[in-house]
């Protein structure tokens, strides 16, 4: 101890015997390198959403405020995805799986000096109240298989689970759930309907400074200079919300946005030309890890029958379909369903190939016939045969949706099967998620998100599970091969049994890749420079915040 202070004594006399000119010039460096970092930074970064600004609730996903917090932004998530899609920590700084994967301890950055919103110290009791209000109150599909949460120490807790699950929860949980105050919650048990101001406090690396819901602009400042140990680069956040895709464009080649985020709604790819050659400005192109998809429903005949859905997947359009949902940068689909871009795609797979001689003799074999010389087929028992094809509600992307149904119902005309667009599902959003619940559907046209397709993928839309209850896949092997996806423990294993499931979903056609088509999320490169582009999410994202700079 003795030892240390002398040496701190003889370094403050030899700084104090420094010439005026030496300490002069050493303060003028350290002046021009804080000048310089400050010149780097983003003042103001401005995003355009067609999110609208009309709910701020930490324990939601709804609106711009919402939607935003995918980004680690206000709301703390406990881990993250990176930009290869790999699970990274964020607020849980670590953890440690056990073998059996019932179980697994988390460490949690409550000693790094982070705080809520409101000034309160955020501490382990956050993170077990957190935990707790997800499983007891929340029951969030999210967390799917935790059961208790324990208290090891102040940064330390044991999360478990009611059996092998740990990797596959971890996976579920990044990026959508976060770390909630419990000061503010606790007691709370209609968590949706409060509409205090508090209900907006996180700890995340942001907050909210300023809503003006009339213009739809949302003001989001940096709480400190650091988070989590890293710069961050961007002062302020303004983030507007437009009605269209086309007015945000608009603005954004106008130079009033710096960029666009709209979490899975990339722009549609007749947009394309407008957003390519513009002079300061990246397309922001990236390929889908999303994909649009028909599900069959076995619920209900004739899409329980093998050998209809095997005519129905040689009866399509694929090079149509491709071009219709991708435009000219649109790809082919492989009989797997799910994107080239995800992590445990199964490259041996072939293209979808349309068929339609293939396709007809297939029916006839099957036994659907023109039994009364009309033109059509009918069933096997000879009764009438209308398909319904009913599109996702989607008021973004009505007009795609509708023209794949076209496409869908000539297609299948042409090799005689009669069907029909189901108008009321696209009318009325609440019809639609009732009727697809109910699962009675027969050719349903859906989208994989990018985050569901990180690891969910497009196949949680196909077999019943809890995140996913409308789905009809009757195949025990599927089914089961299916949960064990998401029980996987860990990436290796996770990516072998997407593969097989690829393998699966080709030989039972459980259901068909409309198109792997490409994402665009435009970002201006005139004045901002440090942007990461995220695959299928944009340049957006969790980096944003300490990777940007001002040329």
């Amino acid at each position: 101890m003795k030892k240390k202070l002398m040496a701190l004594l003889l370094a403050v006399s030899m700084v104090a015997s420094l010439p005026t000119a030496a300490l002069a010039s050493t303060e003028s460096t350290e002046t021009e390198m804080a000048e310089k970092t400050a010149e780097k930074h983003v003042e103001l970064l401005k995003i355009g959403t067609t999110r609208a600004a009309d709910a701020f609730n930490i324990m939601t996903e709804e609106g711009s405020y919402g939607k935003m917090n995918y980004n680690s932004f206000c709301a703390a998530p406990y881990i993250q995805r990176g930009q290869d899609g790999v699970l990274e920590p964020f607020i849980m700084t670590d953890w440690e799986i056990a073998d059996d994967q019932t179980s697994l301890v988390a460490t949690f950055a409550t000693d790094q000096g982070i705080t809520w919103h409101d000034g309160e110290p955020f501490t382990i009791d956050d993170v077990i109240f957190s935990l707790e209000y997800m499983i007891n109150v929340k029951q969030s599909s999210y967390i799917t298989g935790m059961t208790t949460v324990e208290k090891i120490d102040d940064k330390t807790v044991k999360i478990n689970f009611d059996g092998p699950k740990a990797f596959g929860v971890l996976n579920s949980m990044a990026k959508f759930t976060y770390i909630y105050p419990k000061h503010i919650w606790e007691g709370i048990e209609d968590y949706k309907a409060y509409t205090g101001e508090d209900a907006m406090i996180g700890c995340g690396p942001y907050k909210v400074t300023d809503i003006d819901q009339d213009a739809q602009v949302v003001t989001y400042e940096k709480v400190a200079d650091t988070y989590l140990g890293r710069e961050i680069m961007v002062d302020k956040v303004q983030v507007r919300s437009y009605d269209s895709h086309d007015s945000l464009v608009m603005a954004l080649k106008n130079g009033e946005i710096d960029a666009m985020y709209d979490y899975s709604n990339s722009l549609d790819s007749s947009m394309q030309p407008s957003i390519t050659g513009v002079e300061g400005l990246d397309a922001g192109m990236s390929t889908n890890t999303g994909n649009f998809q028909l599900v069959f429903g076995f619920n209900v005949a004739p899409t329980n029958d093998l050998e209809f859905r095997k005519a129905v997947s040689k009866a399509l359009d694929y090079e149509l379909l491709a071009a219709t949902i991708g435009g000219a940068d649109g790809e082919i689909a492989g009989t797997g369903i799910v994107s080239s871009a995800v992590q445990g795609f199964n490259p041996d797979l072939p293209k979808n190939a349309q068929d339609v001689e293939a396709a007809k003799a297939i029916l006839d074999e099957a036994g659907y016939a023109d039994t009364n010389g009309d033109g059509l087929r009918e069933m096997p028992d000879g009764s009438e045969m209308d398909v319904l094809v009913t599109p996702q509600y989607n008021s973004t992307r009505s007009a795609l949706y509708a023209r794949i149904a076209e496409i869908l119902i000539q297609n299948l005309a042409d090799v005689g099967v009669k069907a029909s667009l189901d108008e009321e599902s696209v009318r009325n959003s609440d019809y639609c998620t009732e009727f697809r619940k109910s699962g009675q559907y027969e050719l349903y046209i859906g989208y994989t998100s990018p985050g569901v397709a990180t690891f969910d993928s497009a196949f949680m839309y196909m077999t019943p599970n809890p995140a996913n209850p409308w789905g009809t896949c009757n195949i025990t092997e599927f089914n089961e091969k299916y949960d064990a996806l998401v029980s996987s423990g860990s990436q290796e294993e996770y990516n072998a049994i997407l593969q097989e499931l690829q393998v699966m979903a080709a030989d039972n056609v459980i259901g068909i890749g409309l198109c792997w088509d490409k994402a665009y999320f435009p970002y201006r490169t005139d004045k901002i420079g440090g942007w990461i582009n995220f695959t299928g999410f944009g340049a957006i994202n969790a980096e944003t915040w300490y990777s940007l700079y001002t040329k």
